[in-house]
């Protein structure tokens, strides 16, 4: 994968990390769910147009251990102390819906772990994905896929469903990994006839529409067109990375650092919640400081321990459960190709 793309993933999680520590009022950093699913669309498309066979199990290796598990943790914690969590509610419905990445709404509460709602967008792009490419090949079921979506969009937003599942599925934010998707299209054929003029243009444009985003996330209910006010300009920022590829340099302890963050983006999202409850409430809360210098330092000082927690996760657990479960499903796969092929 590009380490653009790897740095701008970290940058996204950072970003939501951020948000949810809630430093500044109303919170900022809400985008990088955006960026997020800006870069899952380009992805996508990258890895269908590499090599779409079995691209639905490959996603669910990569997507479901570790949310399986901060979820099932979620339950146990939530068991043992329930004062710990706000808004939660779990039973039987609540734990089969979020492990099948299903939208619900008990009371106000949504999946166990509340981050889920954005795996249930990501686990419905891969599900259409794969139906279009298993009924019409990689090529044409992208392209299908891709006038799908916003048409499924459109309907569902002009006669509003009354399912709740189909009125999650339907929100505008699902077009950001349509527009994603059509990034990578267009970097496959551009990128290497880009004039210097167009590239400087791009990343002005991706420098305003960061600023932007900030802006805009500050005063602004991202719920409302969020495709417009948040994707659009995503879609600039993440284009900027890509146009500064060519200026990465692994070598580059700096850049070295932020790639590996990158890859461990999904585990810092799915931790930071936990780690930042943990410092907020059962370790600076003990010191009963007040002002903003201390609440600086829980926030660096939280950040780091984001940082670190996340690529432990990320080397010892997320890759080697990700690479056994590949190593033998792939095994599996195969296996079945080779006896269709020989009947």
């Amino acid at each position: 994968m590009l380490n653009s793309i790897q740095i701008l993933r970290a940058i996204a999680a950072l970003l939501v990390v951020f948000a949810h520590f809630e430093f500044v009022k109303p919170a900022v950093g809400g985008f990088g769910v955006d960026i997020f699913f800006v870069i899952s669309g380009f992805i996508m498309a990258y890895i269908v147009d590499k090599n779409p066979d079995a691209f639905l199990y490959r996603r669910l290796v990569r997507i479901v251990p570790i949310y399986w598990f901060m979820t099932l943790l979620t339950v146990v914690l939530f068991l043992f102390k329930p004062t710990w969590f706000r808004n939660v509610i779990i039973n039987s419905y609540a734990v089969i819906k979020s492990l099948l990445f299903i939208p619900y709404r008990i009371e106000g509460s949504g999946p166990i772990l509340s981050l889920g709602w954005t795996l249930n967008y990501e686990m419905f792009f891969y599900v259409v994905i794969a139906l279009c490419i298993g009924f019409f090949g990689s090529k044409k079921g992208m392209t299908i896929c891709l006038l799908f979506l916003p048409l499924f969009v459109l309907v569902f937003n002009i006669f509003p469903p009354t399912s709740y599942v189909l009125a999650f599925y339907s929100g505008s934010i699902v077009l950001e990994f349509v527009i994603g998707s059509l990034l990578f299209y267009y970097w496959k054929q551009e990128k290497n006839a880009l004039p210097t003029s167009v590239k400087n243009l791009g990343i002005v444009l991706g420098v305003l529409s960061f600023g932007y985003l900030i802006i805009a996330d500050h005063l602004y209910d991202p719920r409302v067109y969020r495709f417009l006010v948040f994707g659009i300009p995503a879609l600039c920022v993440t284009n900027m990375f890509l146009i500064l590829e060519e200026k990465v340099n692994p070598k580059n302890k700096v850049h070295a650092l932020a790639i590996l963050l990158g890859d461990a983006s999904y585990a810092m999202y799915l931790v930071h919640p936990f780690v930042i409850y943990a410092f907020i409430r059962l370790v600076f809360k003990r010191f009963q400081v007040e002002g903003v210098a201390f609440e600086l330092t829980e926030l660096i000082v939280t950040l780091i321990v984001v940082c670190l927690v996340s690529i432990a996760i990320h080397k010892w657990f997320e890759k080697p459960v990700m690479k056994k479960l590949k190593q033998l499903l792939d095994r599996r796969f195969d296996s079945k190709k080779s006896l269709n092929l020989s009947k």
